[in-house]
């Protein structure tokens, strides 16, 4: 499960969740709408949106993300290829797709992309201290 869970980039799972909810013709149309209220100390009422989970859905499985590119392994290379992919799948999405145009899909776009750098950049950084650990 867990070599499951390191191959398939977690963005692509995001995605899914998105379209599927396009295909049940509830995104984009209730993005903005309340889930729930609650009230805060501060006397505050907090009021998340269905746009709010899935930004925080974004944000966990950026962490996620991250943190796998923290390993250098063959499955690696093929993690931040698939990655790659799941940007352009993205990026076109949100470029051509009606559902698609709106902040909140940038934004988990944007996260997207941020995997794909930082997950090149992590990764190409821990094989150096590897590589100068092992060759002294």
């Amino acid at each position: 499960m867990f070599k499951i869970i390191q191959l398939i980039p977690l963005f692509g799972v995001v995605l899914i969740i998105y379209w599927l909810a396009v295909k049940i013709r509830f995104f984009p149309d209730h993005l903005n709408d309340v889930v729930f209220r609650m009230g805060l100390p501060s006397g505050i009422t907090w009021k998340p949106t269905w746009g709010d989970f899935m930004v925080l859905l974004g944000v966990i499985t950026l962490y996620i993300e991250l943190f796998k590119s923290t390993r250098t392994s063959e499955v690696t290379i093929f993690d931040h290829l698939f990655s790659t992919f799941v940007l352009i799948f993205y990026l076109t999405a949100w470029l051509i797709y009606e559902w698609g145009g709106n902040s909140v899909f940038l934004i988990l776009t944007a996260m997207a992309f941020l995997d794909v750098i930082a997950g090149f950049t992590i990764t190409i950084s821990a094989a150096r201290r590897d590589l100068s650990l092992g060759g002294k």
